[in-house]
């Protein structure tokens, strides 16, 4: 009897690590796929119109990281900023970094992170000149291992 519910209980974790496996490769394959909206905030970071598949949290970091809107959107030469909220410790593990692709299509790091491992607020700031190029540019959080955190889209003018 002991040893059925030992099998049955590596079962369920086995089987729901490999649903957590999935649906992580699924996020990543969403964040893949071409920008088709941003949400539109103002320069005090007030959400004016929603994008639901903006800036969702991996499931590896779900209930463990919140990231905000990048405001404002769009966004100019100006800097931007991006919230980011670590609910546990280290549930991040070292840094984050936040990257977008330049006119060249070269993975660019915009800002860094350095450490996160502490719950608390933290922001990423940069220029969107860094980048180089206008229009609808999807951004990526990473954390150290290079594992994607969340992705959301930015409107550069």
């Amino acid at each position: 009897m002991i040893r059925r519910l030992s099998v049955l209980v590596l079962l369920f974790f086995t089987l729901s690590s490999c649903d957590s496996q999935q649906q992580q490769e699924d996020f990543v394959q969403s964040a893949s796929e071409t920008p088709n909206g941003f949400a539109r905030t103002d320069s005090q970071g007030t959400i004016l119109d929603d994008d639901e598949d903006d800036w969702r949290v991996a499931p590896i970091y779900g209930g463990k990281v919140r990231v905000d809107p990048a405001y404002p959107n769009p966004a100019t030469i100006d800097f931007v900023t991006i919230p980011v909220t670590v609910l546990e410790f280290n549930s991040v593990q070292g840094g984050l970094s936040i990257r977008g692709r330049d006119a060249s299509g070269t993975l660019r790091t915009l800002d860094d992170i350095l450490d996160a491992t502490d719950p608390g607020a933290y922001i990423f700031r940069f220029s969107p000149a860094l980048l180089a190029r206008s229009g609808l540019v999807r951004l990526f959080i990473f954390d150290r291992l290079g594992e994607l955190v969340s992705y959301g889209d930015l409107m550069v003018q």
